[in-house]
Order: C-alpha cells, then structure tokens, then sequence
C-alpha cells in the first residue's frame, strides 16, 4: 500500500513570534482537578455582552427576549456539572492519545424530527461507530451527539430574497425562526421550545443509552451519550449558564464565523468549564490558533480543555494543516485535534442542491492523519454531520451516484447529512487505513 507523504514544514513557515517552548505534558502531569476556574478575572455569564457578537439575532422586541431569557434562567439544568466534570477527565486522556472521539448528528436539528424512533436511530449509529473504531484503533472511544441542542445556524448573510422581489430573514435553525418563508421572524419564543425540546432529546437518549441492547461482548449502559452543540446564540446560552458551566450542553463549540479573538463568543466561552471546541477552517493562521488557546485555556496543563476541529478540505490538508500543528506543539498547549470532513467539501449541483460526495471526506480524513503523524502529533476524533435515516443528501457511488438521485429523500434543514449507511462506511473505511498505516509504518 503506497502511503501518501507529507512533509514535516520548515520552521519559516512559522510565525515568527514562537519560539520553542517545553511542553506541559508528561505521562506524570497532575490529573484534572475540579477546582474553579482561576484564570477568570471579570468574566461572568454575561461579560460576552460587552463585546461585538457575530451572527446576532435581531428580535423587532428585544424586551420579549429579555422576559425569556429571565425565564430560561429558572429553568432546571438539562446537563449536571458532574457530567461535564466526567467528560473533562474522558477527554483529558484524548489529548493524551488514550482514547478518540467519535462526534456526529445533524447540520440543524429540527424540531419536527423530536420523535423517539428518530433520537434511537442517532444514537444507534454512533453507538455503532465507536465500536468500529474501537476495533479498529484498539482503544477507548468515546461517542458525542450534535444532538439535543443544534437548532441555532449561522448565516453568511441574515437576509434572503424570494423570487417575487420580497426581502424576509434567512432560515437561522428552529431556535430563531420557521423554514417557512411566511415565517422568518425572529421569535423569542422559539427558544422556550428549543429548551424542552432539547430536555426530551436528553430524555430519549438517557433511556436508549440505559436500555439499548449491547453488541456482542459489549456492556449494557456503555453508550452513555454526551451531548453538543454550537454555541451560536448567546442570550440562550448564557441563560442556560450557572456559575462557570453552560448547563445546556456537556460540551460546546464556536463556529468559524464566531471564533474571533476580541469577540462575544471567545468572551463567553473563555469562562467555562465545559469542554470547548473550535473549528478551524483553511484561513485559519498559526497566530490566530494559538491565541485562541491561549483565551480558551491559559492553563497549558488542563489538557483536552479545547479540541480544534478543523476543516479543510481535501487537498488543502498538506499545505495548510501542518504549520499550524507545529505552531501548537511548540506553544505548549495539548488540545485534542479532531477533523471534520463535511464542511471543507461542500458544493452545489447544478440545480443549486448543496451535497458532499463520501469519497472526499474519506479522503480529508486520511491526509489529516497523515499530517498529524509526521509531525509526532494525534488526530483524537472524527466530527461528522449524519443521521440515522437513510436520507439522500450526500452521494457515495452506489445509492446516489449523480445529481438528480438526491431528490429520492432531501430532508436538511441546512447542509447535506450522511445517511447512516454512508455514515458506518466512512468510518469503517477509516479504520481500516488507520490499521494499514500502523501496520506498515
């Protein structure tokens, strides 16, 4: 098997502010503590509004907002502060190299697909998927949902224009709005129905993680799911936040349009306990990932606090990946560095339908691999958008092998899902090259 190299880069395509740095991990570096967070000078859960915030959403009564978010704030956790504790430790041995994660669920959630048939199948696959990577890495892996939470989206731009010449809001995920084009404005209210909607979900997946019947050799309760989701829209969020944990959620993450330095997002997010992850994208710089390391988790030994997922795309992996993993071993920080394969390799059909063909993402997935090997790095975790359902939004060669097969069952709300077909195979093909790699290196 001919493996594809990749270069170790020359220390002048860093910026030329690093300088080598000792780093903080050991195999002996203290274990994760549950001590408060003592990097927080005048951070509270609402500091984040101070700051300029990307992608906000305009409500006509901002007054409505309020009352609403006065509300959530009474509401019962829908995550406890010991379960994100436990993923702290999980994760914390990601970093490390102990373990993998294995994250995936819908681009957007939609509040009509609360249904329980629908919330198994989800957590069947990525139940199913960790016991493939698990078999094929030889380790731990540890299974995370977009799931009971993903109803906000970002937008490259707030406002759209129908075909009559009219100017309505763009679609902003179920929290914010109806796909309905009679109705886009921004509602409040969804954000009530976006919280009980999210407390079912988390119901739905405790009762399938507790009663789901084990693979074989496989210990019932093992599929215990945590739970994620972008961390888009601030007031819910923030009134979901108790002390230093976003109670919405065991992890979340900021988006590549919210991840700015002097931003709300990084403001808010720099406070929390909870595990943070960040998306990286093409234009991403070596300075701006490890400035982004250094706001999130400016203690180097709380390994696994951020995971930088990053998103290239296939064939920009070689030539803009590896700078930057270098530019972090040498600040000191360990995240957990995770590749998601979907949105670097999105296009449009003719027809304007937005897809992702399967063999891409596989193919993102090797070249992040192999950068993070040469370079004595890990990859600890695949970020994937699917579902359960065998939907037809991505092609793969066999089902869906041209443009016009995606119209037998196009059910997004936002970008292509893997079906749960697509979804099995992409990471089964993945382990078996990580085992052909490892056997041949």
């Amino acid at each position: 098997m001919v493996q594809t190299q990749i270069q170790m880069p020359e220390l002048g395509l860093l910026p030329t502010t690093f300088t080598k740095v000792k780093p903080a991990v050991t195999e002996t570096i203290r274990e994760i503590t549950i001590t408060p967070t003592d990097h927080i000078d005048t951070w509270s859960p609402d500091s984040w509004r101070t700051k300029r915030a990307a992608q906000a959403v305009e409500y006509a009564d901002k007054d409505a907002l309020e009352e609403t978010c006065a509300y959530l704030r009474q509401l019962p956790p829908l995550v406890n502060p010991s379960e994100i504790e436990q993923a702290r430790a999980q994760l914390y041995h990601v970093a490390l190299g102990r373990a993998f994660v294995i994250q995936g669920g819908d681009c957007a959630e939609s509040f009509h697909d609360i249904k329980y048939d629908i919330i198994k199948k989800k957590v069947e696959l990525l139940r199913q998927q960790s016991e493939v990577l698990e078999e094929a890495l030889g380790m731990t892996v540890i299974p995370l949902g977009r799931i009971a939470g993903q109803y906000a989206k970002p937008r490259s731009n707030p406002f759209e224009t129908l075909p009559s010449g009219e100017k309505i809001h763009a679609f902003r995920g179920h929290n914010v709005n109806s796909e309905d084009p009679n109705r886009r404005q921004p509602d409040p209210n969804r954000l009530l129905l976006g919280y009980f909607y999210a407390a079912a979900s988390q119901n739905t997946i405790r009762h399938v993680s507790t009663h789901s019947a084990p693979s074989a050799g496989k210990t019932p309760g093992k599929s215990f799911l945590y739970t994620s989701h972008e961390a888009l829209h601030l007031p819910y969020e923030s009134a979901l936040t108790r002390d230093h944990y976003n109670l919405s959620a065991t992890t979340i993450w900021l988006g590549e349009r919210t991840r700015q330095l002097d931003g709300a997002h990084v403001e808010y997010a720099r406070g929390l306990r909870n595990p943070i992850g960040v998306k990286v994208g093409p234009t991403a710089t070596a300075d701006e990932v490890v400035a982004i390391l250094n706001a999130l988790s400016p203690d180097r030994s709380q390994c696994g606090k951020v995971t930088l997922i990053t998103r290239m795309g296939c064939g920009r992996v070689r030539s803009v990946l590896p700078p930057i993993i270098r530019a972090v071993q040498l600040s000191g920080h360990v995240p957990i560095w995770m590749c998601d394969p979907c949105h670097g390799n999105t296009f449009a059909t003719s027809t304007g339908v937005k897809t992702r063909r399967a063999e891409d993402l596989l193919q993102e997935l090797k070249e992040t691999y192999i950068a993070h090997r040469s370079l004595g790095s890990r990859l600890g975790g695949i970020h994937l958008e699917q579902t359960g359902e065998d939907v037809t939004e991505c092609m793969d060669g066999e089902r869906t092998t041209c443009e016009e097969d995606l119209g037998q069952c196009y059910q997004s709300l936002c970008d292509p899902r893997l079906s749960r077909e697509q979804a099995l195979w992409l990471v089964k093909q993945f382990g078996e090259f990580v085992k052909n790699y490892q056997h041949e290196a």
